[in-house]
């Protein structure tokens, strides 16, 4: 019987679980750079891969939903694209009745040697210990980021865990045996109730054991088995769609997809088996199934319905789609256009790259915004916003790069071979600004969670200088397409204005400091923040040099140019400066 004390378990384990996997996520997007994605990427190059990595997978830690959580992380941190994730899943599918074959035809038993090391409640604990040792004491970032992945991916496991033994009382009830026999002889209720209890268990394993030793006593056919059975494969869903509480559009799709998978297959399925056995064929059906049966069917039902599925992929990719559609708000970091058949006309990956580049500088100026409205007291979710772009940045930039780098090895005109270094720059600017966006936003966090506010004048003259720094940056990102470069010109200007508005701003902090009008602590965020804004505001220029260099068809170097710039030897450079001081540094003078 199921006490108070094993539904607060229950609770506790779900939340550890919810933890554990935002804690995972997080973490993967600060390691999602180039060579896991690559790693990744290959693994997944083609459906077939990506099945058989999800069965591989699943064979060792022997849970298909382990294997889907995980997966669910990786998409909802960026790493792996939803198409890659429905290969996965479906291989997850496959991958938990082979191990239970392999385990009764060798008769190795699951509770000694390699298999324990194999189960999640040995390996999670050992990954939540060492990872927090990492976490703690470990003086480089990565091994610290490497941690506290392996801290989330024990509390998920962990978490699911304790859900699972705080629900061990139901599997050894009367009551799941009576729901078994009572309703499996009706197909849609059968169906139903296997997919009931496992949903309840969390644990297409435990549920399918239950089956397996009701079939002991001889009272359960296969006709009241199957359906059970089919059920079991919608149930065992609940896992990913419990993980996806508060994650990304395309976690959702994924836990989506998995479930559609099994409803779609356990339709097929259900109305194959039965209009067969309405038809007279075969003389089975009314004698009892026994555990290899049911170990059989459930393998037969996984194997068809992945290779039935296979050349559908794309259309369950669509479906979950118009089942969450895009709200405006999900991050285009797609680079697909980077073809690499275009490298043999470099004038057209040219053109091709600049459009992605576009597309990298857009998100990069979105970013600016996200992290200043944060550090003006914007909503939290905006830090999470922020690591998103952060990680698509950093895959975009990689990806644009080695492309580029292939480009060049092309037969190009010096114009062309500049023009491609000044790309790689560029993109190399907006990853440096990206990395200042979340240093800011770390400041706002910092902020936020030990209380140590801005004074009233210190946030007036943060939001001037952060409205400046953002039109900034969209006049950079502006700049960058085709019939917009004439205006690239126009941000060295305004960088000389943010320049003095920040010289005036960290003046004026200085002497709020000594005359004890701001605390230490909140103090030095500022001051770092002054640091950041400083930075950006460097590669800003960096990025209207060289796109104003290109507009102009100009020979000279890009610090040639930045110091006729400098002398005012520019053409409406004096004038765009007034304008620009006019607007922004004016504000904030008469603060």
């Amino acid at each position: 019987m199921i006490t108070i004390l094993d539904i607060v378990s229950m609770l506790g384990g779900l939340a550890l679980f919810l933890y554990g996997m935002h804690m995972l996520s997080a973490s993967l997007e600060k390691m999602s750079g180039s060579k896991l994605t690559k790693i990744l990427e290959k693994l997944t190059g083609s459906v077939w891969k990506s099945v058989a990595l999800g069965a591989g997978i699943t064979a060792l830690v022997q849970s298909s939903s382990a294997t889907t959580v995980i997966t669910v992380g990786l998409v909802n941190s960026g790493i792996l694209k939803l198409g890659q994730a429905i290969g996965i899943i479906m291989g997850s599918n496959i991958g938990t009745t082979v191990t239970s074959h392999l385990l009764r035809l060798t008769e190795i038993s699951g509770t000694g040697g390699i298999m324990t090391l194999l189960k999640p409640d040995f390996f999670a604990p050992v990954c939540a210990i060492i990872g927090a040792a990492l976490a703690m004491f470990s003086k480089k970032s990565t091994s610290r980021t490497i941690g506290e992945i392996l801290v989330g991916f024990g509390m998920l496991f962990i978490g699911m865990d304790i859900m699972e033994s705080s629900l061990t009382p139901l599997r050894e009830s009367p009551l799941m045996g009576e729901l078994f026999t009572k309703f499996g002889s009706n197909p849609i209720l059968g169906v139903i109730v296997g997919a009931g209890v496992t949903a309840v268990l969390q644990s297409s394993s435990a549920s399918v054991g239950i089956l397996q030793a009701l079939s002991v006593t001889g009272a359960i056919s296969w006709s009241a088995a199957i359906p059970i059975i089919l059920g079991q494969n919608i149930g065992t869903t609940i896992t990913a769609i419990l993980s996806v509480i508060g994650a990304s559009k395309n976690a959702r799709r994924t836990a989506l997809a998995h479930l559609y998978f099994n409803v779609i297959g356990t339709i097929i399925f259900t109305v194959a088996v039965f209009s067969i056995q309405s038809m007279g064929i075969g003389d089975f059906w009314d004698t009892a199934i026994n555990k290899s049966g049911i170990a059989n069917f459930h393998t037969i039902f996984n194997v068809t319905m992945t290779v039935l599925f296979l050349p559908f992929t794309g259309l369950l990719e669509k479906l979950c789609m118009k089942t969450i559609p895009s709200d405006g708000t999900e991050i285009d970091s797609d680079t697909s256009a980077l073809a690499p058949m275009l490298l043999a006309t470099p004038s057209v990956a040219i053109v091709q790259s600049e459009i992605i580049l576009k597309k990298l500088m857009d998100v990069t100026a979105d970013c600016v915004k996200c992290a200043f409205e944060r550090l003006n007291g914007g909503d939290s979710k905006l830090g999470e916003r922020i690591n998103e772009q952060h990680t698509a940045i950093l895959r975009m930039e990689d990806n644009l790069r080695v492309y580029l780098l292939k480009l060049i090895e092309c037969d190009l005109s010096d114009a062309q071979a500049k023009e491609v270094s000044e790309m790689l720059n560029r993109s190399d600017d907006c990853v440096h600004i990206a990395e200042h966006c979340v240093k800011i936003r770390d400041t706002a966090e910092d902020m936020s969670a030990k209380g140590k506010g801005l004074t009233i004048a210190g946030k007036r003259e943060l939001e001037v200088l952060s409205s400046a720094v953002i039109f900034l940056m969209n006049t950079a990102a502006n700049g960058s397409s085709d019939q917009n470069k004439r205006i690239s010109a126009k941000t060295e200007p305004l960088c000389f204005v943010i320049t003095e508005m920040t010289e005036l701003v960290r003046s004026r902090h200085m002497e709020r400091l000594k005359a004890g009008e701001c605390s230490y602590e909140a103090g030095s965020l500022f001051m770092g923040t002054l640091i950041d804004v400083e930075q950006i505001t460097k590669h800003c220029s960096s990025i209207g040099v060289s796109l104003a260099l290109q507009y102009k068809n100009n020979s000279l170097s890009e610090q040639e140019f930045s110091r006729r710039i400098h002398r005012g030897d520019t053409e409406h450079f004096t004038e765009q400066y007034i304008n620009y001081k006019n607007e922004f540094y004016s504000p904030l003078s008469a603060e």
